[in-house]
């Protein structure tokens, strides 16, 4: 991972770092707006997520969401130079 810019709250790195490390997203780098860059894919399927946990900017590969209990994509990529999958959710 690579920082573009020293944040002032770390808890907020260290949060996403985490979320990251729990959902198995690798080669991010955090944004100074505290968006993520992936260089890979995002598969954040079936995981009973009502809420995307942290903002992502772009996506190089996939991302997926689907199968989730999500209301919004709030959250989401901006780009994604792959396929983008959301079906089996609450959208409003």
């Amino acid at each position: 991972m690579k920082y573009l810019r020293l944040f002032e709250s770390f808890e907020y790195i260290n949060y996403i770092n985490n979320i990251c490390w729990k959902y198995k997203i690798k080669d991010y780098t955090i944004n100074t707006d505290g968006t993520i860059d992936v260089d890979g894919h995002v598969d954040l399927s079936q995981e009973n997520l009502i809420k995307i946990p942290i903002r992502f900017n772009k996506i190089n590969e996939f991302f997926w969401c689907c199968d989730n209990i999500l209301k919004t994509l709030e959250g989401s990529p901006i780009e994604i130079n792959g396929n983008f999958y959301c079906g089996i959710n609450n959208l409003t």
